[in-house]
């Protein structure tokens, strides 16, 4: 996949932006980032990788699926709509697995970091997705920027050592020509709203002190 979209006459950088936005889609990079996140939540590790997997489930596998299904179908010309146009359905089934997965999580009692994920994830698609209806957002920089942040909620300061993930894959996309720096600051600026907002109100972080 990788290497069909990759041109023989392209130059270096356009590669490595191509690159980088294969790598860090959220279909690939939420694999190890779900796994961490419930193995520094649960001790029993087994527990855990369930835990990872029913948040692979509803959060990548069966949105993925769907995005695939309509590729075969040709639906869509590109597994990863550069068309506005084509996000739209895909974007609101994933919304709708999101919505499953905290249904699921609720009545499983899973862990609160976990429920408060997919609630932000919720949250965070619903206004994309509305954005996307009038307007190319960048997901891509949408998703990292929510990674980074809840990895620093989770973990600690330490990891704004992630902070150049931002603007190194808000560059690719805009040197991918799949958006423009506007799209791109927006899709991170709203991440960070909603997860600062949603981990402050959650309680995991304290923005506020009256």
């Amino acid at each position: 996949m990788i290497k069909e979209s990759i041109k023989p006459n392209m130059s270096q950088s356009e590669k490595w932006a191509k690159i980088i936005s294969f790598v860090f889609d959220g279909s690939f990079i939420s694999i190890p980032i779900f796994i961490i996140i419930c193995m520094v939540l649960v001790e029993d590790k087994m527990a855990a990788l369930n835990w990872a997997m029913l948040c692979l489930l509803f959060g990548m596998i069966i949105p993925f699926i769907y995005v695939f299904f309509l590729y075969r179908k040709n639906k869509i010309l590109d597994i990863h709509m550069p068309d506005r146009n084509n996000r739209m359905k895909p974007m609101i089934f994933t919304l709708i697995s999101y919505i499953t997965g905290f249904t699921v999580f609720y009545l499983l009692k899973a862990p609160f970091f976990l429920k408060t994920i997919f609630v932000l994830s919720i949250i965070s698609t619903s206004i994309l997705t509305i954005i996307t209806h009038y307007w190319k957002i960048s997901l891509h920089a949408s998703w990292i920027t929510f990674i980074v942040i809840t990895f620093n909620v989770l973990l600690g300061p330490w990891m704004l050592l992630l902070m150049p993930l931002i603007p190194i894959i808000g560059w690719a996309r805009v040197r991918a020509k799949r958006h423009t720096t506007p799209q791109v600051v927006l899709g991170a600026g709203i991440s960070s709203i909603i997860c600062f907002l949603g981990y402050h109100f959650s309680g995991f972080i304290t923005l506020f002190r009256w």
